[in-house]
């Protein structure tokens, strides 16, 4: 897809607040000169991260259903002492995901646009305001905020700080927020989507020792209404892909009873539930029912067979990035050793699960192959690779265990139930964040800022994970090898 087609579609779907059909979608963006299909626009609403399908054949954007939502938080007592803000993942998952907390925009009732300023907090606090984006990620986005110029990402290895820098909005600028206490909240509207604007304002306690307010009976409500959807969304749409898409799940099916002014917060519900938690899916985090493992396979993907299920996950090597990864990998091991690698050989690594197609099916694969290498050969640029060579190619190297370990299951015929689950997750999540590093690596005009060594950090984590699994997985389909034949003993 090139850049204006692809940007002509992103901003119809981060931007239109209206249902809208398959034929509108078709019909507007081909209007605006996009040369599309029509089952490219339907391939395309399938697979975008801003849409939400509904009934009747209709859609609804992230926008559409976030922007004019309320939600609130309550601020910590170190805040209130700072007389400073942070969002961390308060905002979750109303603002548009691909907008980092240090880059949200917060204004006033009047629209009035408020600062932010680098304030130093407790790492204690830090860790608790970004918890809900899961383990293994609440760090990245607390090391990356802009406002922390002394910690790196690499340097968690070695220790983690009592206090860091964040950026901050002041409390007092807020609408109302001269005159905050602890046990106040803070409201918030949002006011626009696409540039995840919000709108808050101080919304004070009135707590009164001898009196139960009906706002804190209506929240104690609402806690109550908040757990009893949550635990029927999880059973309907499982884990999701990640913590934000279950609660934008939620909020999508439940909207006017969870977005009202007199809202609890996402963070503080879990304090209050005793039926629901973090728990570990693989190597990530998911809302689920305390104490209970969270299966890959379950209700809400019924509808395909575990098979089916695992081998649809590995569908998506084909892409035009993972592609051109392996050939510019094979390029650059060519000026190094003088050797040409063999495309067939190349063929193999890249896709375990054509090797059962036909003669002509692979002369055609080849020939594809064969085509885009050489136009990669005659655009090749040795010193701007360079940068990003070495990381690939262990990128690759693992890419393609993982990607034949994963085939061998989902072709294997063993009911995927046989297989240790926690593994078999891992294995799935370690599959997609290689297949994402690979397509950011990929996009050349970024590649001078490409984060080599925070990959190679997580890349050496992903290779011990790899490790750990492998031997359990491959023990199963071992196994499973044999069964349904019988040895005869001679006599």
């Amino acid at each position: 897809m090139d850049f204006s087609r692809s940007n002509e579609i992103i901003a119809y779907l981060r931007i239109n607040e209206d249902l809208f059909t398959l034929t509108d979608f078709y019909k507007y963006i081909r209007s605006r000169g996009v040369k599309i299909t029509k089952a490219e626009a339907l391939e395309v609403l399938r697979s975008s991260e801003y849409v939400f399908p509904l009934v009747n054949e209709e859609y609804i954007t992230r926008a559409g259903v976030f922007t004019g939502r309320w939600f609130s938080f309550k601020p910590s007592k170190e805040e209130i002492e700072k007389g400073y803000i942070i969002i961390g993942h308060r905002t979750m998952p109303f603002t548009n995901p691909e907008i980092s907390p240090d880059n949200i925009t917060i204004t006033t009732t009047d629209k009035d646009y408020i600062d932010s300023e680098s304030v130093t907090f407790s790492m204690n606090l830090a860790l608790d305001t970004f918890a809900l984006f899961g383990e293994g990620y609440s760090i990245p986005y607390i090391y990356n905020d802009k406002a922390n110029e002394t910690y790196t990402l690499a340097s968690v290895q070695y220790s983690v700080p009592t206090e860091i820098t964040l950026t901050a909005w002041p409390l007092k600028k807020i609408t109302g927020g001269e005159k905050i206490t602890y046990g106040d909240r803070i409201l918030c509207r949002v006011a626009d989507w696409e540039t995840s604007t919000i709108e808050m304002r101080l919304l004070k306690s009135n707590f009164k020792s001898h009196v139960v307010s009906e706002e804190a009976i209506e929240r104690e409500e609402w806690y109550s209404k908040f757990e009893e959807k949550m635990l029927q969304s999880i059973e309907r749409h499982g884990p999701s892909k990640s913590i934000d898409e279950q609660l934008s799940l939620l909020i999508l099916e439940n909207q006017e009873e969870l977005c009202t002014r007199n809202c609890g917060s996402i963070e503080e519900f879990f304090a209050h539930s005793t039926k629901l938690g973090f728990e570990s899916y693989g190597v990530e985090t998911r809302i689920w029912r305390k104490n209970e493992e969270i299966p890959l396979y379950g209700k809400w993907n019924a509808f395909i067979s575990p098979v089916d299920f695992i081998l649809s996950e590995i569908a998506f090597t084909l892409s035009p990035n993972v592609i051109d990864a392996y050939l510019e990998n094979s390029i650059y091991e060519e000026t190094k050793t003088g050797k040409t690698k063999n495309l067939e050989d190349l063929i193999t690594e890249l896709f375990p699960q054509l090797l059962d197609m036909t003669e002509s099916e692979r002369k055609l694969v080849l020939l594809n192959i064969e085509k885009r290498n050489g136009i990669l050969r005659e655009k090749y640029n040795r010193f701007s690779d360079y940068l990003v060579a070495e990381t690939r190619k262990r990128i690759l190297d693992l890419f393609t265990k993982v990607n034949s370990l994963f085939f061998n299951i989902g072709s294997s015929g063993i009911d995927v139930d046989e297989f240790p689950q926690h593994e078999l997750i891992i294995l799935s999540q370690l599959f997609g964040h290689i297949v994402n590093m690979l397509e950011e690596i990929e996009i050349k005009v970024l590649r001078e800022s490409f984060p080599v060594n925070d990959v190679e950090l997580s890349l050496n984590g992903m290779e011990e994970t790899f490790e750990e699994i492998q031997g359990a997985l491959k023990s199963v389909l071992k196994t499973n090898k044999y069964k349904g034949f019988e040895i005869v003993k001679k006599d």
